[in-house]
C-alpha cells in the first residue's frame, strides 16, 4: 500500500467502570506524517477516520480522546498493515485536567490493548435500566386494553343472548278466528 493512500479506521470509546458506549467524545489523531484527523464518536461510542498509513502500509501516530466527565485519553499507536479496526478505548471518570497515557502497539488484526478488550457486545445498561419503566408500562396498557376489550366483547354477547329470550309479540303471526 503506497504512503499517499488513505485507509479509514474504526474504534470505540466505552466508560471504563460501566464498559457503556460514550457519544460525542472527540478523537484527535495526530499520524506521523504530519497531518491531524478529528472525528467524534457516535451513538453506539464508535468513530472513525481515515488517515495515511507510512510506506509499509503501517498506521503510526498518537491518538487523544476527550469527553465530558472523562480524564483525556492519550496514547501512541501502531497497528499493522490489514488492521483498521483500532479496538476499544476505555475512559475513565473525573476531570477532563487529568491526563492519562498509554503505549498501544498492535501486532495482529485482531488484537487490542490488553486492558482493552475487543468487544463491541456490551450494553449500555443506564439506557437499558430507563427502558425497563416504559416496557412495563406498555405491558400494562396493552394488557388492561386487552382485558378490556374481552370484558366489553364478552357483555356484549350476554346481552345479545338476552334480548333473543324475550318474545317480540309484533313479530309473531296473528290468527284471525272467524266466528
Amino acid at each position: 500500500m503506497s504512503g499517499n493512500q488513505k485507509a479509514n479506521y474504526i474504534g470505540r470509546v466505552v466508560d471504563g467502570s460501566k464498559q457503556a458506549p460514550i457519544r460525542a467524545a472527540k478523537v484527535l489523531f495526530d499520524n506521523n506524517d504530519g497531518n491531524s484527523v478529528v472525528s467524534y464518536s457516535d451513538i453506539e461510542g464508535i468513530y472513525r477516520f481515515s488517515a495515511n498509513p507510512n510506506h509499509n502500509g503501517v498506521l503510526q501516530g498518537q491518538i487523544t480522546v476527550e469527553a465530558n466527565g472523562y480524564q483525556t485519553y492519550k496514547s501512541n499507536i501502531s497497528s499493522p498493515a490489514g488492521n483498521k479496526d483500532l479496538g476499544d478505548i476505555t475512559l475513565l471518570q473525573g476531570s477532563g485536567s487529568k491526563t492519562r497515557i498509554q503505549e498501544v502497539k498492535q501486532t495482529s488484526s485482531t488484537s487490542s490493548t490488553p486492558s482493552q478488550p475487543n468487544n463491541h457486545s456490551n450494553t449500555n445498561s443506564s439506557d437499558t435500566d430507563k427502558l425497563i419503566p416504559i416496557l412495563i408500562a406498555l405491558m400494562v396498557t396493552f394488557f388492561t386494553f386487552t382485558t378490556f376489550a374481552i370484558v366489553s366483547a364478552i357483555k356484549k354477547e350476554r346481552f345479545n343472548d338476552r334480548r333473543d329470550n324475550f318474545i317480540n309479540f309484533h313479530e309473531l303471526p296473528i290468527y284471525q278466528v272467524k266466528g
